[in-house]
């Protein structure tokens, strides 16, 4: 399913009635079907069809007046409300509006919330605002928001929840918290990221005739992540593999105060099917992880007792590297000048593709240009500071529009970049991928180290970056997925994932 913008569904738009020839009437009345097909099915059941529209002066308002004259023709019960003056409806949001007048509908125009209680309806249709919202809603849309949150009164939202931005997902003052979200042709960006995704309620794609070569234009295709991509790959191992056949991964990490992130990105890695796991690790931390990984071998590298990495260690780690099929390096490595130095000699002698996270993305603070050097293919794994911090932008850039600047990002570093956040975002080419799996409780220490276990270990298993990616962050929020029950959002811990990821992965291999 395809994700735009605001600034493509515009695009999309124009190029669909100027050049296709395909009318906004058209797809304005294929809309409103959309709208009372689902109106209906949220009335199964229910004897009572009280149902009030209310409308904006935009397309959102267009396709609410649509559902109003159609509702009538089914039977409903319908109140037809407009927020602004008769003569500010304009465009094929004027045709379908007086097409309401010639059937008889009364409309109330330029109407506020307090002369009507909404407790009276049975079901709200909300038409009020749409994706190009711009600044803060006003104050009059601003009350007809408060009056449906309190209402009561289950709401099925026209394209986008009033008050969500259709780019970043965020509330523009306010917005509608609605049960139900019947989108227009294709999701918007705006409802695929929290807290828009939230307030969308149950989501429904309505098919309004967009011709496929509309979308041609577009310079990314941004879909979400399908678990089919999950059951093409993660089919079960050869009969007569062995360890060194299954992947060989290491894992570069872990300092004084961190060991606990290289643990897990170690045991993430074995869990996701790894043969084998080396943990490359500051000496004098040796025994801590000897205690702690059983099965996971540990190359202890001199330290002085220090605790962290040092570059006189680069000669040594290049044997490992021989052997590897795959490195991560980062979870737990510390912000030392040292380490950090080691960490920019490591990746730029790597021929084999990586895993660059947490504490290796500083490598390239302010010098991308290091990205050109590396010899081999790369996943980077930031959140969205650490995004910023690698942009030298402020964060508000990157929550502006998590699409684009996962997209820039992949121009500026030729890597597969997973941009985490709700959602994660996978960015490699003009491909854009949204995962939808997982939940707020991922927003814990380790969880990422577990992550970038999983997509080195699937890398070093044979999958491309950019599948592995994908497929990781899947599986990833499948875990905390099937934890939720057991832990709630407040009690799930990182390593909880390890126990349920041969779980989620056997639901693929034996299908």
């Amino acid at each position: 399913m395809k994700i735009l913008s605001t600034e493509e569904a515009r695009s999309v738009d124009h190029h669909t009635s100027k050049e296709l020839g395909v009318s906004g009437e058209t797809l304005m009345q294929k809309a409103g079907k959309a709208i009372v097909e689902k109106a209906k099915e949220m009335f199964a059941g229910s004897g009572s069809k009280r149902v009030i529209v209310l409308c904006g002066k935009g397309n959102n308002g267009g396709d609410g007046f649509t559902a109003a004259e159609l509702l009538v023709k089914e039977g409903f019960d319908c109140k037809l409300i407009s927020t602004v003056a008769q003569e500010e409806i304009t465009g094929d949001a004027k045709i379908f509006h007086d097409r309401c007048i010639n059937a008889g509908l009364r409309i109330v125009y330029e109407a506020v919330s307090d002369d009507f209680n909404l407790s009276d309806y049975d079901l709200i249709l909300d038409g009020l605002l749409g994706t190009g919202i711009k600044g803060q809603v006003r104050p009059n849309t601003s009350e007809w928001i408060k009056a449906i949150n309190s209402s009561n009164v289950s709401v099925l939202a026209i394209d986008i929840p009033s008050g969500v931005n259709g780019n970043s997902g965020q509330v523009s003052g306010i917005a509608v918290k609605s049960d139900a979200t019947v989108t227009m042709g294709f999701l918007k960006q705006g409802i695929v990221i929290e807290p828009g995704a939230s307030l969308a309620g149950e989501i429904s794609v309505a098919d309004i005739g967009y011709p496929k070569d509309a979308f041609d234009i577009l310079q990314t295709d941004k879909k979400l992540i399908n678990h089919t991509l999950a059951k093409q790959f993660l089919t079960p191992p050869p009969p007569d593999t062995y360890k060194h056949r299954q992947g060989k991964v290491l894992i570069i990490g872990g300092s004084k105060g961190y060991t606990g992130a290289g643990c897990l990105a170690a045991q993430g890695a074995l869990r996701a099917g790894a043969g084998l796991v080396i943990a490359a690790v500051p000496a004098s931390l040796n025994a801590i992880y000897e205690s702690k990984l059983t099965e996971v071998i540990t190359a202890p590298l001199s330290d002085g007792g220090s605790g962290h990495f040092r570059l006189d260690d680069v000669d040594i780690i290049e044997e490992k590297l021989e052997w590897c099929d795959a490195l991560i390096i980062g979870p737990g490595l510390g912000t030392d000048d040292e380490s950090l130095n080691f960490a920019e000699a490591v990746v730029k002698s790597s021929s084999k593709p990586m895993v660059i996270d947490a504490d290796a993305l500083r490598v390239f603070h302010g010098n991308l240009d290091v990205f050109s050097e590396l010899k081999s293919d790369f996943v980077i794994t930031p959140h969205h500071g650490e995004a910023a911090q690698l942009l030298n932008l402020e964060k508000e850039v990157v929550s502006s529009d998590p699409f684009n600047f996962a997209f820039d990002v992949w121009q500026k570093t030729g890597g597969t970049v997973v941009l985490k956040g709700a959602p994660t975002l996978v960015a490699s080419g003009e491909l854009i991928s949204a995962n939808v799996t997982g939940h707020r409780g991922l927003a814990t220490g380790g969880s990422g180290d577990v992550l970038s276990g999983l997509i080195g270990s699937f890398m070093a298993q044979g999958l491309t970056p950019e599948v592995a990616a994908r497929v990781g962050v899947l599986i990833h929020g499948e875990a905390a997925d099937i934890l939720l029950k057991k832990y709630g959002f407040r009690g799930l811990l990182a390593g909880d994932l390890l126990e349920v990821l041969p779980t989620v992965l056997s639901t693929y291999e034996c299908n």
